[in-house]
């Protein structure tokens, strides 16, 4: 729970700067491009740097990177907080991502290593929560805080927290061993089940945040409602995505095989329908999308908790957990743009088609994935060590008992 509430931390500095936005604007001159830049930044390090941070991880050990991750965090959004022009704040967020990224790839590795059964299951898909939940609370928090605070004092508190987290996170975890880093080569074969896995989870995460950035302007501009009932259905959409991250781990946690999960990806394109069109009532079309971001952020549990199936060997999960974010996070770029073009193409009915696109890519990807895991030596590796003097490092695994989390 702790590593859980570091990644929620983490993703509230993602989300920081939104609720401040306009004061931002004001405050430093900055155009609405280069505010998106500011904001972006943070997703676009981890698109560009996520594979190195998992070799560099797989050095410095899971543990190490978490804490220092959020540190980094904490310094970079002390620069933020006193910014005096856009390039100082777009370098400070840079910096930011660089701390954000060793987060999200060292944060599942922690958990694999100390959890086992289905208790890692439920785990990983859990950490599946932590953006969606984070987002949450920094909109949530901004929006009250914002309004009453300088934009200076806002950033200032959402360093606090991973400040605050890393010095408890340095206390409570055991001294996880780091794993030997080998040549990429020479792993070159192992890393087909991640990278798939990566691009379901690039594949989900464009329709996810697609959807939540395109439904403001339809709500506003297409459904005529005011910017106050477009937030508060906003809100309770994106609050679908952490119920269905929830819902993954609760399922996964009492041995439902994963590959179960993956058909209910057909609804996703099914309720974009209602959800994008002015023939539904407003709390049917809103329903619709927070049934999209539901199966959206349960599908994007069920990757995190894929992805110890599709490695071979223990040492291989910081890359492949590096695979994932990099990927991930080319898919969190493209999807509005993506999905913006389409609209202005062809109309509000190309969201279904679009969703029906990259999501059911990205869970024919997932089930493939999760075919490679059943068959995989993964499956059937045992716990984990996490350290040399831990009571579950000296038992040896009971490997004639089936494993009930077996997909």
């Amino acid at each position: 729970m702790a590593t859980w509430l570091a990644g929620v931390l983490a993703a509230v500095g993602l989300g920081a700067v939104s609720p401040a936005g306009s004061a931002l604007r004001s405050s430093l001159g900055l155009s609405a491009g280069a505010l998106a830049w500011a904001t972006s930044s943070i997703t676009a390090v981890s698109a560009v740097l996520g594979i190195p941070a998992g070799w560099w991880i797989s050095r410095l050990g899971a543990h190490r990177a978490l804490s220092w991750g959020l540190f980094v965090m904490s310094m970079a959004t002390a620069v933020s907080a006193t910014a005096g022009s856009w390039g100082v704040l777009l370098g400070s967020r840079i910096v930011e991502g660089v701390g954000y990224l060793l987060v999200f790839v060292a944060g599942p590795v922690v958990l694999t290593r100390v959890t086992q059964g289905g208790i890692r299951s439920a785990a990983l898909a859990l950490w599946g929560t932590c953006v969606p939940t984070g987002l949450a609370l920094a909109a949530a928090a901004g929006g009250v805080l914002a309004s009453r605070w300088t934009w200076n004092r806002w950033l200032a508190l959402t360093g606090l927290g991973p400040l605050i987290m890393a010095g408890v996170l340095a206390a409570v975890l055991p001294r996880l061993p780091r794993t030997p880093a080998q040549h990429p080569r020479r792993a070159a074969g192992t890393w087909s089940g991640a990278v798939r896995l990566g691009a379901a989870y690039g594949s989900l995460s464009l329709v996810g945040v697609a959807v939540v950035m395109v439904l403001p302007l339809f709500l506003t501009e297409y459904r005529e409602v005011t910017p106050t009932v477009a937030g508060t259905v906003v809100a309770l959409v994106c609050l679908g995505s952490a119920l269905g991250g929830l819902a993954a781990s609760w399922l996964l946690g009492r041995g439902l095989a994963l590959s179960s999960l993956v058909p209910l990806g057909a609804l996703m394109p099914v309720a974009c329908l209602p959800a994008f069109s002015a023939d539904f009532p407003l709390a049917v079309s809103g329903g619709a999308a927070m049934l999209v971001l539901l199966v959206d952020g349960l599908l994007i549990s069920a990757v995190f908790a894929a992805v110890p199936g599709v490695v071979s060997r223990a040492e291989h999960l910081d890359v492949a957990n590096g695979i994932l974010n990099q990927v991930g996070s080319v898919g969190i770029l493209l999807g509005p743009p993506v999905f913006g073009l389409a609209i202005a193409a062809a109309g509000w009915g190309t969201v279904a088609a679009a969703t029906f696109l990259f999501g059911g890519l990205g869970t024919v990807l997932l089930l493939t994935g999760t075919r490679t895991s059943a068959n995989g030596p993964a499956d059937r590796a045992p716990p984990l060590d996490v350290g040399e003097g831990s009571e579950r490092s000296r038992k040896t695994p009971d490997v004639s008992k089936p494993d009930r989390n077996r997909i």
